[in-house]
């Protein structure tokens, strides 16, 4: 039998229900229904409602721990930050000290060499002044010198002139002397004295002349080195006032490093409290972090215990539905059920007609489609699910309001082919894609991996689906196990509205 050949007013339920008081008559059995059926059914709508709760709790719950985890994380990443600032503005800090101390130690430096050198220079100066001044005194002293030898120099020229003029007159006496006979005896005695004295004054003239000419050369060269002396000490006079403003300019240098030093401390001293408040605001945010840690081990303790719930909850509706009495899901389980066993009988006469191999059927090699984000993947038995299953699975669409989607899934949640709605072409927006693309996926999430895996008549699960963007839809989840020559293939799923 096909789920699809029931009949709308009584599903199937001959099988799974038929243990509901057989042996009571037709007024007994509605005495039955309207009381203890009915406050089952009442208790199991309230179960269901109350495990659709218990889910939306404990998702949100789920939703805030991995918020927290996040949040702890980009703590911790905060914290790290923190910290190598931190270590950052203590290098500064020692940077900044150790430039300080630098720094005060060339000016000391300074100071010493500045203290010493304008000593050294100050004496200098002096020196060098007097030395010029006296250079200038001896250069006016030899330049008279100089005009007193050459005057002496004319004097000798001069006396020189005289001897020879007394030498002609010396001549001129003992001419006229010898022409005047014994009567010039006498004057020619004169004369030839006069004569000698001539000659020996032109000899000492001549002496001193000779003289006065290398004292004249001497004073001369002399003259001359002393106004280069001069010039020289002049010089050095006029270099040293040029130090002097050198030495003005290094004062100014050593201003500049003790101005330097200043900026230094006003940077070190905002430099040291950052690093004093960055240490403790990493204090500060470290035992934040602490707080969110136990705070995320409280949470998980949370969802752990709402995942018992939701167990509890779960198993309490499956043994309510299994019990026989009719409730909301008993159609639908009888439907579930039905449609599993028609998928298993399908692929057992595809195998029969040799389309697909057993292997085939099982492949495990799920390949990745190139380019799909959510990824999906193909395996050798999709082709076979894509032309069996979307008849059945889109009529099944239309029998209750409540399906959202019905599909098959292997053992391992992989959903080869979805409702034609959620099958759609993939974009570029991830979002969109998760919320349309759902087949060739591989949902093995705790509610999909349950419904895959589960060998008992079925299993009814609530469940928040990820619809993308941080949306959910708090849904139940009905599943029976498909079976194919008795090997466990995977499960048929109903998602249903709450």
């Amino acid at each position: 039998m096909h789920a699809l050949a029931l009949k709308a007013d009584l599903p199937i339920l001959d099988a799974p229900f038929a243990e509901v008081a057989p042996s009571l008559d037709a007024p007994a059995r509605a005495v039955v229904e309207t009381g203890a059926e009915r406050a089952v059914r009442e208790i199991a709508d309230r179960f269901g409602k109350l495990s659709a709760e218990i889910t939306d709790v404990s998702g949100r719950i789920g939703d805030v721990t991995q918020q927290f985890e996040t949040q702890t994380t980009g703590l911790r990443r905060v914290v790290g930050a923190v910290e190598q600032v931190s270590r950052a503005n203590h290098a500064i800090r020692q940077a900044a000290e150790g430039a300080q101390a630098a720094a005060s130690g060339v000016r000391s430096g300074l100071e010493r060499v500045t203290g010493s050198v304008k000593l050294g220079l100050n004496a200098a100066q002096t020196d060098i002044e007097t030395l010029s001044q006296e250079a200038q005194s001896m250069s006016q002293a030899l330049a008279q010198a100089v005009s007193d030898a050459h005057k002496a120099r004319a004097s000798s020229d001069a006396i020189q002139s005289i001897t020879r003029e007394i030498q002609l007159l010396s001549i001129n006496a003992g001419v006229e002397a010898a022409r005047s006979g014994e009567a010039g005896k006498g004057f020619a005695v004169i004369a030839a004295a006069v004569k000698a004295l001539a000659e020996q004054t032109r000899e000492a003239t001549a002496a001193s002349a000779a003289q006065l000419d290398l004292l004249v050369k001497a004073v001369n060269a002399l003259s001359r080195r002393s106004q280069e002396n001069a010039q020289t000490a002049q010089r050095a006079r006029e270099g040293s006032r040029t130090i002097s403003q050198q030495m003005s300019e290094f004062d100014s240098f050593g201003r500049s490093v003790v101005e330097l030093i200043g900026e230094i401390e006003a940077v070190s001293r905002p430099t040291r409290e950052n690093a004093e408040a960055c240490a403790k605001a990493g204090h500060d945010l470290a035992g934040l972090v602490a707080g969110v840690d136990a705070s995320t081990d409280i949470l998980e303790q949370a969802v752990q215990r709402t995942e018992a719930l939701v167990a509890i909850s779960e198993g309490i509706l499956g043994s309510i539905a299994a019990s026989g009495v009719r409730t909301a899901q008993s159609e639908l389980i009888a439907t579930v059920m039905e449609t599993a066993g028609t998928i298993g009988e399908m692929f057992e006469a595809a195998l029969t007609r040799g389309e697909v191999t057993l292997a085939d059927l099982f492949d495990e090699a799920y390949r990745p489609i190139q380019g799909s984000d959510p990824v999906q993947h193909m395996t050798r038995f999709v082709a076979l699910t894509d032309r069996l299953l979307p008849p059945l699975q889109e009529k099944l669409l239309t029998l209750n309001g409540r399906i959202v989607f019905c599909a098959a899934v292997d053992r391992n949640g992989f959903l080869p082919t979805h409702n034609r709605k959620y099958s759609q072409a993939q974009g570029g927006d991830p979002v969109w894609n998760n919320a349309n693309c759902r087949n060739r996926r591989i949902f093995d999430d705790r509610t999909g991996l349950a419904a895959a895996r589960n060998r008992k008549p079925f299993l009814l699960q609530s469940y928040r689906r990820d619809m993308g963007g941080g949306q959910f839809l708090v849904m139940e989840d009905l599943s029976a196990p498909i079976l194919v020559k008795g090997r466990h293939w995977g499960g048929f799923r109903f998602g249903l509205k709450v």
